[in-house]
């Protein structure tokens, strides 16, 4: 379980690590304190990071977001755009309603096939096989990436192993693919 909830972090942290205007998500029209959220957290993008995101996408993942949730709820969440674009800031916030993570993952989803990422996240680990590797791919298919992503911005990391309903759905993955378990 801890390996799954790394994966998920991961993915989420190769996000926050390459977080511009795009083909994707965001319009691009955005406000001067909009912009500023932008800027700082592209200041921090680093190409190696955030392989294998190009700077287009990291910019299309963090405009989708400023556009999604607005400076004043960004604010209201404890983000200032010094906090969004620092290592030690957590750009991707907690806490957020139900409906504000949906589109936060429809901004995410129109930047890059999130599905995907998880998937190559997942391929990375050495310690498991390809054959278990395509059975967690299968598994964890795009409603799947969507719900984990989704319950991480809502409830946080925690949550991952805290609800029972998600907990049930991701142990029979397990079962499926019961390589990923070591």
């Amino acid at each position: 379980m801890r390996k799954l909830t790394s994966i998920a972090l991961s993915s989420l942290l190769v996000l926050a690590a390459a977080c511009g205007d795009d083909d994707g998500g965001g319009s691009g029209d955005l406000s001067g304190p909009e912009q500023e959220f932008v800027d700082a957290a592209m200041a921090e993008f680093d190409p190696e990071d955030a392989e294998p995101l190009t700077e287009d996408d990291a910019r299309c993942v963090v405009t989708s977001l400023v556009e999604e949730l607005g400076v004043d709820r960004l604010e209201e969440l404890g983000l200032t755009p010094e906090s969004f674009g620092s290592e030690e800031g957590a750009p991707f916030p907690e806490n957020l309603s139900e409906d504000e993570a949906n589109g936060v993952v429809d901004g995410f989803e129109g930047c890059l096939d999130l599905a995907g990422l998880f998937t190559q996240s997942m391929a990375e680990d050495d310690s498991i096989d390809d054959e278990t590797r395509e059975c967690l791919a299968d598994a964890f298919d795009k409603s799947m990436v969507r719900r984990l992503f989704v319950t991480m911005l809502t409830q946080g990391e925690d949550a991952m192993t805290e609800d029972p309903e998600l907990l049930s759905d991701i142990m029979s993955v397990f079962m499926k693919c019961p390589g990923a378990l070591g």
